[in-house]
């Protein structure tokens, strides 16, 4: 019942305000409200009062009466310069009445100083003030000069003045420092907002980086279970010790920055061959920069330079550096540069990646700051690079950076320089024990010949994906590193199944699931996340993916699932025939069947494509397109080449006995080579090697 009562004044006092009400405003509608009342409360005791004593006051406190209702009307219609004006004009008219008619000759007119007080609180046009001030001075002076109420003495010259030009400049000055004060108030809170977005990416993004080397962990030691062969084991073993090398390496990240602002913190500095620890850097990130087709280079490899560093703390700046340029480019080029310039070291850092906006470039270096792109959407901790800014700068160095979107950034370190080589430093630096292991195991992947089902694997993770290969080796697998990629792989080819992370740069997984529904895809879908939260999940569900796996998970379990959703996905087309819930589909079943007996028919004529068929079967190119990809998910050109293949495939399982030329010309293709490709890729196995 109080909480209620509290609740009803408080939405009185508030009348008039919402939730886009900003807080000065918000103070005004309140303050006014309880002037307002305060004013109801005295003229109604001073009605009970003087009722039978003077009619003319209380016609002048009714007049006022009707007056604040006004205002308090003009409030909850959300009018707050339109209330204040009137309050401040009523106030005006009472100081007037009751000086000059209703209480004569009792200084009453120095009430005159409330309404330019008040006009400094509720309006804050300067020239609107002043005016009001200049008003209620002339209501002080100009009445007295033609009804004499005071001799001059009494309201002389130089007093009033002075009084109203110090309230007026006190409450100015103190209503400006509280306007200051709630400006920086407001600033703060917006820091704080930021930092704590911050934060909250960055353990988001934490959780997403840890959550995928576990699950690798956690099924390579479930395959230690089940495999005894000891090249097995030892394979398993290395993939175990790279994923537990990428959990370590991001927890000290994230503790070697806490650490700097320890107190104690200090660098062992010695005398070190920088390009040393830079060439050793280069050979550990060349065979990744390999694995994606991006050239990475280093230019003069031979001079030495020479500086006190602390190695340790510097290759861990140099690594993150060049991790950051392998992981913001696609395609392109990766340069490492060291010279002397002007005495000084320069270590310059460039790729031609995605680029930084000018607008983003003075905050990369702050703590959790992350560039608003789709890689780091899907991951990242945002402390890499100010872990590099407060090294380098406790090396007594600069670090800066230069970059334009979809052109590349180039990172530049500055250090001293120490011009002379000393006795017992090797060329290669100073010490190795520190030294990353980057090692890339290539994993083999075996392909069962007899072709089942096609999954198409989509995870930004290059060891999941080839952990997921690995679980589904009987099954043929497509990857795709992204949403976009995997909408191209399946508009061009046919998929059964598909597994899909959640957090993926340029689409993720959510948006993948909307864009099949959208393209009526009739897929059963998995999702695998870092992401537990059940609003996610229920969205997610809510899209109609088939399952929902969380990070880490057991092989075992994932097995069974897919294995669920294909049976529930086989029931629901089973019950959909024999329901006979779609007539439509019946009839494209025969448009399907006419179609293949005719690509059959034609087969050996290379130039059947769908412009041929459309003609030949009477219809349009855009109705044909549109039947054929709605009933079989493929466009009508990779229908074609599908048919193609498959009669490649039954002439082959029936030991025809025929060449590879004569196999490729019989189903429509001039050449060989295309052919092969296209059948391997299709059915996983050469095409001469898929014969009974």
């Amino acid at each position: 019942m109080l909480k209620r009562t509290l609740d009803l004044v408080t939405a009185y006092f508030t009348l008039g305000a919402d939730e886009n009400t900003s807080i000065n405003d918000l103070k005004k509608i309140t303050l006014l409200h309880i002037f307002c009342n305060t004013w109801h409360l005295f003229t109604i005791l001073t009605i009970i009062e003087d009722f039978f004593s003077n009619d003319l006051l209380l016609i002048s406190y009714a007049v006022m009466l009707s007056f604040v209702i006004s205002v308090q009307v003009l409030l909850a219609l959300k009018k707050l310069l339109a209330a204040s004006l009137l309050f401040i004009f009523n106030l005006s008219v009472t100081a007037f009445m009751f000086s000059n008619y209703l209480y004569v000759g009792e200084l009453l007119e120095y009430y005159f100083l409330l309404p330019p007080a008040i006009a400094l609180i509720y309006i804050d046009n300067r020239k609107l003030n002043i005016a009001i001030l200049v008003i209620c001075l002339l209501g002080l002076y100009v009445p007295n000069l033609y009804f004499k109420h005071y001799p001059y003495a009494v309201l002389n010259n130089k007093n009033p003045p002075f009084l109203f030009l110090s309230m007026f400049i006190v409450i100015s000055y103190f209503k400006n420092l509280n306007i200051r004060n709630e400006k920086i108030l407001k600033a703060k809170t917006e820091q704080l907002e930021e930092l704590d977005k911050f934060k909250s990416q960055f353990f988001t993004n934490i959780s997403h980086e840890i959550r995928t080397p576990l699950a690798l962990i956690n099924g390579h030691v479930s395959d230690l279970d089940a495999n005894s062969n000891g090249v097995k084991t030892l394979e398993i073993q290395q993939h175990v010790k790279k994923q537990i090398h990428k959990i370590t390496h991001m927890v000290d990240s994230v503790l070697d920055l806490a650490k700097i602002q320890s107190s104690n913190f200090s660098l062992q500095l010695k005398l070190n061959n920088v390009s040393g620890l830079i060439r050793k850097q280069y050979m550990s990130f060349e065979p990744l920069f390999k694995q994606k087709n991006i050239d990475f280079r280093i230019s003069d490899n031979e001079t030495d330079y020479f500086s006190l560093l602390d190695s340790v703390f510097f290759e861990k700046v140099v690594s993150n550096l060049i991790m950051n340029a392998l992981k913001y480019t696609d395609k392109g080029i990766v340069t490492i540069n060291c010279y002397e310039d002007n005495e000084k070291l320069i270590l310059k850092i460039t790729d031609t990646g995605i680029g930084i906006a000018d607008s983003e470039l003075e905050s990369v270096f702050k703590r959790f700051y992350q560039v608003n792109n789709d890689i780091n959407r899907s991951g990242g901790s945002g402390v890499g690079l100010a872990f590099c800014k407060e090294i380098i700068e406790l090396h007594h160095g600069e670090i800066t950076l230069k970059s334009k979107r979809a052109e590349g950034s180039e990172f530049t370190i500055v250090l001293p320089l120490e011009k002379s080589m000393p006795a017992g430093i090797a060329k290669d630096g100073v010490s190795i024990e520190n030294e990353e292991n980057f090692e890339i195991v290539t994993e083999k992947i075996e392909v069962d010949t007899n072709y089942q089902l096609r999954f198409l694997i989509v995870e930004d993770n290059d060891d999941m994906r080839k952990y997921l290969k690995s679980i589904l080796k009987n099954h043929h697998c497509l990857e795709a590193t992204n949403g976009l990629q995997a909408l191209e792989i399946v508009a061009q080819e046919a998929v059964d199944f598909i597994i899909t992370d959640y957090m993926m740069p340029k689409l993720n997984g959510y948006d993948l699931v909307a864009k099949l529904n959208e393209n009526n895809s009739n897929i059963p879908i998995v999702m695998l996340t870092a992401k537990t939260g059940t609003n996610v999940k229920l969205d997610v569900l809510k899209l109609g993916v088939d399952d929902y796996i969380t990070k880490p998970f057991n092989k075992e379990e994932l097995l069974a699932r897919i294995d669920n959703c294909i049976r529930n996905h086989n029931s629901r087309k089973s019950y959909n025939k024999e329901q006979n819930i779609e007539a439509e589909a019946f009839k494209n079943d025969e448009f399907i069947d006419q179609l293949k007996g005719y690509i059959i028919k034609n087969l050996g004529n290379m130039s059947l494509n769908q412009d041929v068929i459309a003609l030949e079967l009477n219809i349009s190119k855009s109705s044909f397109y549109r039947k054929v990809k709605s009933h079989t998910g493929l466009s009508p050109n990779n229908f074609i080449r599908e048919i193609r293949l498959q009669k490649a495939r039954e002439i082959l399982q029936k030991n025809y006995t025929t060449s590879l030329k004569e196999l490729s010309l019989e189903v429509g293709f001039n050449h060989t080579s295309y052919f092969s490709k296209l059948y391997e890729k299709r059915f996983g196995i050469k095409p001469l090697n898929d014969v009974c």
